[in-house]
């Protein structure tokens, strides 16, 4: 779904698309072993039903239209579907219960996604406050779902799960086991667990503190006005009022004008349709459009070609299969990283920093785009689908968009993440 329709879905639909939906789809996708085509035909269905432009009662009939030799059972497809993506959504769509009765299963306990809180009350949570750990787990409902972290953990199963309070509590005991702990043992878990290694020194202070005050009972300063919580041992010196109205005109003014840039940016591109009629409807042949376009720095044609590949979900496929841009980028690696990281692009199971580094490859080192076109292209190329991983960051003290930090360790990539 474009970033644009997902905009203006009710919040807590966006959250579900978010959170949960993209891990239920792919669970799909594997059990029925989709070929592309279908998957991009069970995607746009599953886009129209949400957009309100498919009535959800249809989905058995629209199901059969699905291309290629379907492996599966369609009742079974649209069952799980009903059930898993749709009927948490049964109070946003209508109609789900009876869908479900019609596939003959038996309609869930009720499922309600969670709403934002419009009401005042007592004890609502503050964006900046002070207390405990334990306490404020008890007093407030919501302070255990709180982010802490930016990246998703891996939790005891191997799942990922959202890196709140309560997930990063949980992780702390299954690396350690119950009980109280002490320093000691703190330090071991900041410095050997696998979740904690991928955390800058920011986000890595708030996880001890949130852990020391947990073990000990120590009083904290906790502000959430960022969307993350971060813990201090003292609140944070505030500054002057018109220090505070300067620094927020500045910033209005900064993101006001990358907004016009952003605009203007997308009136440039080629439509999609121009693209495909030019491939003759083959998604794979737009690599070779793309391929063309670079070598004759074709900027606007490259781009579009990329935004095309990316609203397919073909463009990690294209970077592992096509031996042009494989080769390509092994070149870029080695130049950067050195020629014993060259082998990384096959044995790194981490396809976000692969993409991080195609496109810095793509955009700057062969389209050679300035730094103001290339934020602006990637901050569009990365926002076409939700929950499609972050490649940039804005740095809000430069008032700029800055590249997430890639390091060598071992003999692979990993983050320097600065989200």
């Amino acid at each position: 779904m474009l970033i644009n329709d997902l905009k203006t879905l009710p919040e807590e639909v966006q959250d579900f698309i978010w959170e949960t939906m993209s891990d239920v789809n792919y669970t799909i996708f594997d059990k029925f072993s989709f070929d592309f085509a279908q998957f991009e035909f069970f995607n746009k269905l599953e886009d129209d039903i949400l957009l309100k432009k498919k009535n959800i009662i249809d989905l058995p009939k629209d199901l059969e239209k699905m291309p290629g030799q379907f492996k599966g059972d369609f009742r079974e497809l649209a069952l799980q579907m009903a059930t898993e993506i749709f009927w948490p959504l049964q109070e946003y769509l209508g109609g789900v219960d009876r869908l479900i009765l019609r596939l003959g299963a038996k309609v869930p306990r009720a499922v309600f996604l969670k709403k934002k809180n419009t009401t005042v009350v007592d004890n609502q949570l503050p964006e900046v406050f002070q207390g405990r750990v334990k306490d404020l787990m008890e007093k407030y409902e919501e302070f255990k779902d709180l982010r802490l972290t930016p990246n998703k953990l891996v939790n005891e199963k191997g799942l990922m799960v959202n890196a709140s309070v309560q997930n990063w509590i949980n992780d702390y005991i299954h690396f350690l086991g119950a009980g109280q702990h002490n320093s000691l043992e703190r330090a071991v878990y900041l410095s050997k667990s696998p979740n904690v290694l991928e955390l800058t020194d920011k986000y890595r202070d708030s996880l001890r503190y949130l852990l020391l005050s947990y073990d000990e009972g120590v009083e904290l300063y906790f502000n959430y006005s960022q969307g993350f919580l971060f813990i201090e041992e003292q609140p944070t010196k505030k500054s002057t009022d018109k220090e505070a109205i300067s620094n927020k005109m500045d910033f209005d003014k900064f993101l006001g004008a990358f907004k016009n840039k952003l605009t203007t940016f997308q009136k440039q591109l080629l439509p999609s349709d121009m693209i495909i009629s030019e491939s003759q409807g083959d998604i794979n042949k737009v690599r070779d459009i793309l391929w063309q376009a670079i070598g004759i720095s074709d900027k606007d044609k490259a781009i579009s070609c990329l935004k095309l590949l990316v609203e397919r979900k073909t463009l990690d496929l294209m970077i592992k299969e096509d031996n042009r841009f494989k080769n390509t980028l092994k070149r870029f690696i080695g130049i950067k990283y050195g020629q014993n990281m060259e082998r990384s692009l096959a044995e790194n199971i981490d396809q976000l920093i692969i993409r991080r580094l195609f496109l810095e490859m793509i955009l700057s080192d062969k389209l050679r785009l300035s730094e103001e076109e290339l934020y602006v292209t990637v901050f569009y190329l990365t926002n076409i689908l939700p929950n499609s991983g972050q490649l940039i960051y804005l740095d809000e003290k430069d008032q700029k968009f800055k590249w997430r930090a890639v390091q060598v360790s071992g003999n692979k990539f990993a983050w320097v993440d600065k989200i």
